[in-house]
């Protein structure tokens, strides 16, 4: 097989072509990483060494950005001449650690650290790369370590150019240490690109090439004879993947009886060929010495089960030892394979003892590989879901207690957890993602969720199924469960919606209205506080009138008609001379106003301001009529006083609108009532809101208060961009914490509303959404797919354990 050159350099253009933008939002990202630490750090030293980091980096990022590709090019050209590298490859590659002197050593260590966090992120998408690359440079089998576009080349290609911008090693540790994650994301969206690109060219996958080897006498070599490739042996008693290639590659260490452990030390590319269903060595029947090693086990068990285990109340106690803190500060409580649980909640497999019985028990049962590795995959899954701090303790304690039912599936199926679709995986990541919705285990609503979930667990372990079906029918039954339990809540959350959603229409076209009066003739030289209830209150009412009835032609109400009658009372010097044509107005004017605010839903206390500010304009005209009644005879209708300050005040109501004022404003937010917000269910919607006015001027602050102040601010503007409907945050309110979700969001992103358990709502404003989270009253919930964050894990410590064993 040959490679494609043509194919070959249009991946290599494709990857240069992006890498100035991949690195300039990698940089960009660093900077923002390197400032936040900076603000949240204590020791002067280091906020010193963080602010360097990050202004340097930012002086830096042109040139950094400019030579990024000319970098990658000459790296491409060479990577693949460098030659075999070690079974570390695909993580790390043995030249980063070619020198030997300090500084070159620890520049090594960075770029291997920055490796292994690069690794669990870019990890699906490199594999797919790896595949289609090695076939297309003409290789058979997988050969992670000649692919071209492999990590270690971006890797080394960054190092070396920062090695040239910064002198000082300190810096660029940090750039190192805070560039790995926004490099991560960027390089996996660019390894996604290749993959459909050589996927659209029809370039095949490559394979692994699963060999079993045998043991070797202790203190002996094992040479090249000893591999027995592909099935030849089937009595062989260890097994390995490995690359073709001239040299031979050497011996992995998992031997059949490490497969009859309880804790199996599954290497990277073993895993990861077992994952993607790779067959060969897998189908091979298990020997006598994995049996025999299994009945020692067996033995093990039996002497762990006579010793003393905790007592009931021990575990109460380590459970409630941080009850008294705040949900959200509370550590979270340790809880892996090996923790003894309360059986008088889990049953007879409380006991970590009895958990590796069954574990082994079905070990003894298994006749093939595969089944002895899906067993360890099994436990090493349920491992990394139970060390989860994203998940509450009861409910990782319930992902461990679940573990011998979970077992049992691999026997039928061993490589079911690769699935999405197994009912076993869906039934774990439905309660996992269901207790995102509180952030407390103490709390009367979760334990109401997770009583059917304990039931439902000592259900499934009792079963003894293989099958999948009990799981399918307990996640159908908890289903169930939970919508008719959120009815009511969906129901009042759809009132909510409905409510803001018909807010937003309305002032989309209220704004659009406002902007229709401010073309009028008429407005020209209007008062400016005549513009601004046109503009604002007015166009409203408008809105209101013309959603409710759509079918009522161009002024349902009549409300557009009051425009011009407003505008025209205000111009006294066309008044003063037909007083009798503006008394006539006035009263059905003055009657329209109100009906239209009332409708509104606006009160007399919030539109007072405005009719006191239209009598006034309509005084000259009043005293006008006083006048001519006392020349007609009619009784002597007392003339009020008018004071030099009444005048003024006076001349600047009938000032014309400024500029500004001439123009209207979109809304920043729609303007929501209180009758809707309380119809809605909204009682308790808005506190933030009534107390902006109230802490709006803060005490002054000094030059470094005023620094920290502004980068919280922009850490919490930050922080409330990346919200997206479905968000989950802790948040204070009411003197006690609440998990609550991000349901709906304003177009403009300038009101917000959450809602926690029981269907309450919480709707603020973005500026009070930044001050709750400046002080840290309002926290983002990393929530993600657990089982699938599990599985990256569980392979990102098979390659870092596999990278150790090499070194």
């Amino acid at each position: 097989m040959s490679a494609d050159p043509s194919l070959l350099d249009q991946c290599f253009e494709r990857v240069l072509r992006e890498a100035p933008a991949l690195l300039g939002r990698s940089l960009d990202a660093a900077v923002i990483i390197l400032q936040d630490a900076e603000t949240q750090g204590r020791e002067v030293v280091q906020r010193a060494l963080l602010a360097r980091a990050w202004w340097n980096l930012e002086r830096q990022r042109s040139h950094l950005v400019a030579q990024f590709p000319q970098r990658l090019q000459q790296a491409f050209q060479h990577a693949a001449h460098e030659g075999p590298t070690s079974a570390l490859a695909r993580m790390s590659d043995s030249s980063l650690l070619a020198l030997v002197d300090d500084s070159s050593v620890n520049e090594s260590l960075e770029s291997a650290r920055l490796l292994q966090a690069l690794m669990p992120v870019v990890e699906q998408a490199l594999s797919m790369v790896d595949a289609r690359m090695s076939s297309l440079i003409g290789l058979d089998t997988v050969h992670a370590e000649k692919n071209p576009l492999r990590p270690s080349v971006f890797v080394r290609a960054l190092r070396d150019l920062m090695n040239e911008r910064e002198p000082d090693p300190q810096l660029r540790s940090l750039w190192m240490q805070k560039i790995a994650a926004p490099l991560a994301i960027g390089l996996s969206q660019l390894y996604a690109d290749i993959a459909r690109m050589l996927q659209q060219a029809r370039v095949q996958e490559a394979g692994y090439r699963i060999r079993l080897v045998a043991d070797s006498a202790p203190g002996t070599h094992q040479s090249t004879r000893d591999w027995l490739e592909d099935g030849s042996g089937g009595d062989a008693a260890a097994m390995s993947i490995a690359p073709a290639g001239d040299a031979p590659p050497q011996p992995m260490s998992l031997r059949m009886k490490d497969l009859a452990k309880p804790q199996t030390p599954l290497q990277h590319d073993v895993l990861q060929a077992f994952m993607a269903g790779q067959q060969g060595v897998f189908d091979h029947r298990l020997d006598n010495a994995y049996y025999e090693q299994v009945r020692q086990e067996l033995n093990h068990v039996d002497v762990l089960a006579k010793l003393p285990q905790p007592g009931a109340q021990e575990l109460e106690a380590q459970r409630l030892q941080y009850r008294n803190l705040p949900a959200v500060d509370r550590p979270a409580r340790p809880i892996d394979v090996a923790t003894p649980l309360d059986a008088g909640q889990w049953g007879e497999y409380a006991a970590p003892h009895e958990r590796s019985r069954v574990l082994l028990e079905l070990k003894h049962q298994a006749d093939k590989v595969s089944q002895a590795v899906g067993l360890d995959v099994v436990r090493k899954l349920v491992a990394q879901v139970s060390g989860d701090p994203l998940l509450l303790a009861p409910v990782r304690e319930a992902v461990v207690a679940l573990e011998p039912a979970l077992l049992r599936l691999a026997m039928a199926e061993p490589r079911y957890f690769a699935r999405s679709d197994h009912p076993a995986r869906l039934w774990i990541e439905a309660v996992a993602q269901r207790s995102f919705r509180f952030n407390d285990e103490f709390s009367p609503g979760f334990e109401a969720f997770f009583d059917p979930v304990r039931s439902q667990v000592r259900a499934l372990n009792a079963s003894g199924s293989a099958e999948a079906g009990p799981f399918a029918e307990a996640l159908g039954t908890l289903k169930a469960l939970w919508i008719r339990d959120d009815e009511e809540e969906e129901d009042r959350q759809q009132r909510q919606l409905q409510a803001l959603n018909h807010a937003e229409r309305r002032q989309e076209l209220a704004d659009q209205i406002a902007w229709e009066i401010s073309l009028r003739p008429d407005v020209f030289n209007a008062p400016g506080i005549v513009l601004d209830f046109l503009y604002g209150s007015w166009s409203l009412v408008i809105a209101a009138a013309d959603l409710q009835h759509p079918d009522g032609g161009p002024d349902p109400l009549g409300y557009r008609k009051v425009i011009g009658q407003l505008l025209w009372s205000t111009r006294s010097q066309v008044t003063l001379r037909q007083p009798n044509q503006l008394f006539q107005i006035v009263p059905g004017m003055l009657m329209a106003l109100r009906q239209g605010l009332e409708s509104l839903g606006k009160s007399p206390e919030e539109t007072r301001a405005f009719f006191d500010a239209l009598l006034k304009l309509h005084e000259p005209v009043l005293r006008l009529r006083r006048a001519r009644a006392r020349v007609d005879g009619h009784p002597a209708v007392p003339e009020p006083e008018q004071t030099a300050e009444d005048q003024q005040a006076l001349e600047t109501l009938l000032a014309p609108a400024s500029p500004e004022q001439q123009k209207p404003t979109p809304a920043d937010q729609p303007w929501i009532g209180a009758r809707e917000l309380a119809s809605a269910g909204f009682s308790e919607a808005m506190p933030l809101m009534a107390t902006e006015a109230a802490d709006s001027a803060p005490a002054p602050l000094d030059a470094t208060q005023a620094g920290e102040a502004a980068a919280d601010a922009l850490e919490a503007s930050s922080m409330l961009f990346r919200l997206t409907k479905g968000s989950w945050v802790d948040l204070y309110s009411g003197g006690e914490w609440l998990r609550a979700q991000l349901v709906w969001s304003s177009q403009k992103a300038s009101l917000f509303m959450f809602t926690s358990h029981g269907g309450r709502a919480h709707t603020m404003t973005r500026r009070s959404c930044e001050k709750l989270m400046a002080k840290r009253w309002l926290r983002a919930v990393d929530a993600r797919p657990v089982v699938e964050q599990a599985l990256r894990k569980v392979t990102a410590a098979a390659e870092a354990a596999t990278a150790g064993a090499t070194q």
